[in-house]
């Protein structure tokens, strides 16, 4: 591209006819400024002829080639992939037309299989506006692991070149605080705290509230957990460090304390454990859709007995028994689909129902939080969910009044080594979360 000349420009000074008494002004030309003055001693200027100042410019200004036949004008963009999505239309969403660059990613067997099959991979490419590929990333990331994949490719003298890194992401402490209006899981959405955090606060609590019906109306939570952070991207949350609830006159609070050689657990800031007999629910996070109790059925109309609570959630969900026990059922069972019963050690049990699939057998022992499959709709039902039952003594009762089991756990943590430290930290924690929910309010 030729370098563009601009053309030369005219300067008119109109110099008005009063009496001048401060600088008039400055006027810029090209990358010179020029300046005019006045002063009150001399003669009247004004009583002079009116003259014109023409200057032209000798230099140009160059810009740079934007066209697409510049080799450095690169394109940058990224895509998630999609479930089952071939490896052309996903070159063909991010813009890239290059019969090389695709062939030597059909025939790679990692870039392969970061880019088809699974959902929710981040994409980044950058290309020619032509579509001829420069380099290309895919970023994998597993929660469950707290794992991160990330596949580069590059374009080196027109062959490509491919390198799997395993990147660690950095562990921050993240405080969120909230209020609860209608319920705990509107609130944590407007707070935006993850879901697997608010699970976590749930299973905190479970011997102490009932999340559906105990929680007033401006109860306030305190959570400070971890999160995973790689290149300004939060990509996964850890472990819940603390909570603490102040629900009307009651305050609660817990942390997570992990003594050495120990799986670790929830207690309270004087040592005490916070574990009970019996998990808040059988999913990490899920909302109540159908409490126990009567009900308009939803298939077959008319009011009937609602003998279990259910819990929406997206078909695949992992379901997890609530507590430890031997699997007495697992089959199929009329309206209940794909059925589970576990019984515990104090002889009552608990049920699972329209399962996508069972991951146990009968006879088979299992621990708490052991997942026995994942959710579904088989049987009757309108679509994806958990029908949960627990059973005393072969009765179906109401399934809130298994959070007010107490523990086997007799740990002692205040007598742990680092335990002092660790309460110590998170009572300072509570107080600064306190005084910003204060300061937010006001």
């Amino acid at each position: 591209m030729h370098p563009v000349k601009l053309l030369s420009l005219t300067a008119r000074i109109h110099i008005p006819r009063q009496p001048a008494q401060a600088v008039l002004g400055a006027l810029m030309l090209g990358t010179g400024v020029m300046a005019f003055g006045v002063s009150p001693a001399l003669p009247d200027v004004t009583q002079g002829p009116i003259r014109q100042v023409v200057e032209p410019l000798g230099s140009s200004l160059a810009l740079p080639d934007l066209t697409e036949e510049n080799p450095d004008f690169s394109i940058h963009q990224s895509q998630l992939t999609r479930r089952d999505e071939t490896l052309q239309t996903l070159l063909k969403r991010l813009g890239v037309e290059d019969r090389d660059a695709q062939s030597f990613l059909a025939r790679d067997a990692t870039s392969r299989s970061l880019l088809t099959g699974a959902s929710g991979n981040l994409v980044s490419v950058t290309r020619t506006p032509q579509g001829r590929l420069k380099s290309l990333s895919v970023r994998s990331v597993d929660a469950s692991s707290q794992r991160v994949n990330r596949l580069v490719v590059e374009a080196r003298d027109g062959v490509y070149a491919s390198r799997l890194e395993q990147p660690t992401p950095r562990r921050l402490v993240k405080l969120a605080s909230l209020s609860i209006r209608s319920s705990f899981y509107a609130g944590t959405d407007q707070a935006g705290v993850p879901d697997a955090v608010a699970a976590q606060t749930i299973e905190a609590f479970s011997g102490d509230l009932d999340f559906q019906r105990s929680l007033q109306r401006g109860a306030r939570f305190s959570l400070i957990y971890e999160a995973f952070e790689l290149d300004g991207e939060i990509l996964f949350t850890g472990q819940l460090l603390g909570a603490e609830i102040q629900n009307g006159q009651q305050t609660h609070q817990a942390i997570w304390f992990q003594a050495p050689g120990t799986a670790g657990e929830f207690v309270s800031l004087d040592g005490s454990s916070q574990q009970r007999t019996y998990l808040a629910s059988p999913l990490a996070f899920s909302r109540v859709t159908s409490s126990y109790g009567p009900r308009i059925h939803p298939v077959y109309g008319g009011q009937k007995a609602h003998k279990g609570t259910d819990y929406g959630a997206p078909a695949g969900t992992p379901i997890r028994t609530v507590a430890e026990g031997v699997v007495s059922f697992a089959g199929r069972q009329g309206g209940y689909g794909n059925y589970v019963v576990v019984r515990h050690p104090d002889k009552n049990s608990t049920a699972y129902a329209h399962m996508e699939r069972i991951s146990v057998k009968a006879g088979q022992r299992v621990q708490q939080g052991q997942t026995i499959g994942a959710v579904g709709s088989t049987g009757t039902a309108t679509g994806p969910n958990l029908h949960f039952e627990y059973l005393v003594k072969g009765v179906r009762t109401n399934p809130s009044q298994i959070t007010s089991k107490t523990s086997n756990s007799t740990t002692a943590a205040f007598s742990q080594p680092g335990f002092q430290q660790t309460a110590k930290f998170m009572r300072e924690q509570f107080e600064l979360a306190t005084s910003v929910a204060l300061a937010s309010a006001q």
